[in-house]
């Protein structure tokens, strides 16, 4: 059983924000098996991308990295296939660290970190219908 944090992380599954450069800030989330290098049950991906879509950060544990027991790591900004060690604490805190990755890299490009609206776009599954949604 998940504790409130947990199941907050799994309600941003599928959410998409905006920015008002045109950059959007995407998150998967599913609960899978807890294993040796998931230990909290959770497979997650929160992604930054341009206005192209192409990935600009993230954070993620859908693959390991050279000399990590668990999955969790970052991608760093501009620099996404150098990924590096997370340290997984708490839902909670990987949602704020996230974020707070993702308003840094706005400042690094002197870009306003504000959201284009505040409703939350959902992105759909290929199971909803027959469009699929790539990256």
């Amino acid at each position: 059983m998940f504790d409130e944090s947990m199941l907050r992380l799994l309600d941003y599954d599928r959410r998409r924000y905006w920015l008002v450069n045109g950059w959007s800030i995407r998150f998967r989330v599913a609960e899978v098996e807890a294993s040796e290098s998931r230990p909290d049950g959770i497979k997650y991906a929160f992604t930054l991308h341009d206005v192209d879509g192409t990935r600009l950060l993230g954070f993620d544990n859908a693959h390991g990295i050279p000399r990590a027991q668990r999955y969790d790591h970052r991608h760093r900004f501009r620099r996404v296939k150098e990924p590096v060690a997370y340290d997984f604490r708490s839902a909670d805190q990987l949602i704020c660290d996230f974020f707070a990755a993702v308003e840094q890299a706005c400042e690094r490009e002197n870009i306003a970190f504000e959201f284009e609206t505040e409703e939350v776009e959902l992105e759909m599954d290929e199971d909803d219908n027959d469009t699929q949604v790539t990256d």
